[in-house]
């Protein structure tokens, strides 16, 4: 199901959830609980907010009554090929991407970025850890770039950068909008661990 509504922005959003985790003895982290819901979930819920399409990037699951499934045209393209398996499926010129392992995205973080998009083909967050390429916002004119990169068998995200115009938004600027921890990934179970105790400190 693709939920679409004219209250939302014009954009569609996509939750990466595919692959399976080697830290985590091969389990979809996705279906990890955090707060008595899955990540996946939660990550919807998140795109739902604001998004005109929601999109499930997943080689695995069926179907899902939040978002509509879209698998990868390629195998093995690790996640550019998720995002350019995405992009050519949304209804939307603009996609924002997410990873489905990062609890603590919220939507203003997003909706930045799309107040941030004129003129640009990405819009990616920069922190003290560096770019955030799994929580950015792309544009289908992308497609090409990533396309010509991909038949080169160079699965970097950043790889096709510089053919497209990119605006970097630095998240210090911002402290409201991007406390700490916002792009905190799970990655292993110790941090899925800490993920646990912050978010019983701040709900």
């Amino acid at each position: 199901m693709t939920r679409q509504s004219s209250a939302k922005l014009p954009l569609s959003g996509a939750v990466l959830a595919g692959g399976r985790a080697q830290r985590f003895d091969g389990h979809d982290k996705t279906k990890l609980r955090l707060g008595g819901e899955s990540l996946l979930n939660r990550s919807l819920g998140i795109l739902n907010s604001f998004c005109a399409e929601t999109l499930i990037s997943s080689n695995t699951l069926p179907q899902h009554p939040e978002g509509r499934i879209v698998p990868d045209q390629e195998k093995g393209q690790g996640p550019l090929g998720a995002i350019y398996s995405c992009l050519l499926a949304a209804h939307n010129p603009y996609l924002t991407i997410i990873a489905g392992d990062m609890p603590f995205i919220r939507a203003p973080a997003l909706t930045k970025l799309w107040q941030e998009k004129e003129n640009f083909d990405v819009i990616i967050p920069r922190t003290s850890d560096g770019l955030q390429p799994l929580a950015a916002i792309y544009k289908q004119s992308c497609i090409p770039a990533i396309e010509a990169q991909l038949k080169e068998k160079n699965f970097k995200i950043r790889g096709f950068f510089d053919d497209v115009r990119v605006k970097v938004l630095i998240c210090s600027n911002f402290p409201d909008i991007y406390p700490d921890n916002t792009f905190l990934n799970i990655n292993s179970p110790d941090d899925l661990q800490r993920a646990r105790v912050l978010y019983q400190k701040t709900n």
